[in-house]
């Protein structure tokens, strides 16, 4: 299911889990996290330097628990519920985890399917007049990511130059219109680069990195290769509005397509409201929140 900032900027695009498709869920009660927590951290990454102290949960949830490594803490402990969930956020470390954007992962076990993570404890500070303009740099940075990979052969089919040629998702609603935004997205980036998207994004997921300035984004496993990063553009000004940060569609567009262009795509204004159009015909989304203004 789509997180809160996401699921207000993508409506008619969400697309509930059945009852009970979690097959072994987690422990919801803290305690009973924390314990569980304790066992695979001396069975899996008690090696790590970053992996030692005391162990705070922050999160205890069915689907995954989370708690912070340390006083002060400088890791974070992460435990998924399902296997598919725990590779999808492997992978998104394999495509994007060089961006200087992300969290380091220090370590990941297969057994336990745990991640050890980089802790960024420092909240964004949304006040700022450039701090709009930040986040988005950081978001069009992620997109980019891909394209300084040698990418694996088993991800080749994700390339926009396959994708374009490939038949659409069982989920699009009119292949014609997702061809399009392909289409668009492949003249921007090149066909050898790989599309990702969907990213988590809510204003407490924009941190900075040990009190600087830069900012990081946290929390990425629900990234994804071939849904593009249109998904995440879409997303940004509900995120901006959550923050107390409202700001028009067209100027949001215009600091991404310019942000791009820092990090090598080449958008044009026309291109990118046309993919932006073809987008939400193809998906069913509700709105585009004025992007395509």
């Amino acid at each position: 299911m789509l997180p809160a900032t996401a699921a207000e900027a993508l409506h008619g695009l969400i697309r509930v889990r059945p009852y009970g498709w979690l097959a072994s869920p987690l422990p919801t009660n803290p305690a009973a996290a924390a314990e569980r927590l304790h066992e695979l951290r001396d069975q899996d990454h008690a090696d790590h330097p970053a992996a030692g102290g005391p162990l705070a949960v922050l999160a205890a949830r069915a689907t995954a628990a989370v708690a912070a490594l340390g006083t002060p803490p400088t890791a974070v402990l992460k435990l998924h519920a399902d296997v598919g969930a725990y590779n999808a956020e492997l992978l998104a470390y394999a495509l994007v985890g060089h961006c200087p954007v992300l969290p380091r992962l220090l370590g990941a076990a297969d057994a336990s399917r745990s991640l050890l993570l980089e802790h960024l404890p420092d909240p964004f500070d949304w006040a700022p007049a450039d701090a709009p303009a930040a986040l988005v740099d950081a978001v069009a940075a992620v997109h980019a990511a891909p394209a300084h990979l040698d990418v694996a052969d088993a991800l080749a089919p994700f390339r926009l130059g396959r994708l374009t040629a490939a038949p659409a998702p069982a989920w699009i609603g009119d292949p014609d219109a997702w061809h399009t935004a392909l289409t668009l997205c492949s003249r921007a980036h090149g066909p050898m680069h790989i599309p990702v998207g969907h990213l988590d994004l809510k204003p407490e997921h924009v941190r900075h990195r040990g009190g600087d300035s830069a900012v990081c984004l946290i929390d990425i496993e629900t990234l994804r290769p071939d849904v593009t990063g249109l998904i995440d553009l879409i997303t940004l000004p509900a995120v901006l509005r959550q923050a107390g940060r409202p700001m028009a569609g067209p100027v949001v567009r215009e600091l991404y397509r310019a942000a791009t262009a820092r990090h090598g795509a080449t958008w044009t204004t026309t291109d990118l409201r046309a993919a932006l159009i073809a987008y939400q015909r193809a998906t069913g989304l509700a709105t585009l929140s004025g992007l395509a203004d």
